[in-house]
């Protein structure tokens, strides 16, 4: 039976349209560290799979899409029942490949987890895009405590300082702030990030920073030209998979369970 609307709901209808928020999972093939990576299996399916299904779990996402220039990772994707968009081969960063497929979406927020994150929290993406509840805020990003068995020291791991109102202030491999005992320690940064869609078209278009490439870490883009980053902190912690040793951690914490909420 047809169900006419009230006033208020029609003009509440499209507020929420151009408030939708789409997942993007960046994938290439190249790693120099773990070649082919997003195909390597996580207890019975390629990695960006499990990626994919975590990323589906989140209740604000419109949508989720695997963008990619690999027709063996599009196959894959394909398989599990998941979409992609299929991008060139030749860019610089997962943002600049998001970006692409943004550029034929129609939403208003973008949200981009790296493809090698199978633990990242469906509650910490809900929280990330409630943040752009808040007009002024442009992008944003996830951080955790430092968990007990993760080494501040570690490369892999990247931590985050923010100022007190939550914008980050700077993002490194190396142990920040400098010397033991801070009062302000780092957060354990999680690689899942969101942008205002005409934010993301327009980091895309800005040329890579020094400290992007000198670091390896494209959010430092956003930071040389000015735009702020909303962080939000709570139990979100995840992990990249990065190295042979990484694969096998998540291979026993899949197996435990760990981290799955």
């Amino acid at each position: 039976m047809h169900r006419s609307s009230s006033p208020a709901a029609e003009r509440a209808a499209p507020a929420l349209k151009t408030y939708a928020s789409v997942g993007i999972i960046p994938a290439r093939l190249e790693a120099t560290r773990l070649p082919e990576k997003p195909l390597l299996d996580l207890c019975g399916a390629p990695l960006i799979v499990r990626v994919l299904e975590r990323v589906r779990t989140c209740a604000a996402l419109r949508s989720v899409h695997v963008a990619t220039d690999s027709d063996r990772i599009a196959a894959v994707v394909r398989a599990a029942g998941g979409t992609v968009i299929l991008t060139r081969a030749d860019h610089v960063s997962g943002l600049d490949r998001v970006a692409e497929a943004a550029a034929t979406i129609t939403a208003d927020v973008i949200v981009n987890v790296q493809g090698d994150e199978p633990f990242v929290s469906a509650e910490g993406l809900e929280r990330l895009v409630d943040l752009f509840r808040d007009p002024a805020v442009r992008m944003g990003t996830l951080a955790a405590p430092f968990p007990s068995e993760e080494d501040p020291a570690d490369p892999d791991r990247v931590k985050v300082v923010t100022d007190r109102l939550g914008r980050a202030l700077y993002f490194s491999r190396a142990p920040i702030p400098d010397g033991h005992g801070a009062t302000c320690p780092a957060l354990l940064h999680v690689g899942a990030y969101a942008y205002r869609r005409a934010t993301l078209l327009e980091l895309a278009g800005l040329a890579p920073c020094p400290l992007e490439l000198a670091e390896r870490l494209e959010q430092l883009r956003a930071l040389w030209y000015g735009i702020p980053i909303q962080v939000a902190v709570g139990p979100f912690g995840s992990f990249g998979v990065d190295t042979p040793e990484d694969l096998s951690r998540a291979r026993r914490l899949w197996l435990e369970r760990r981290y799955h909420r």
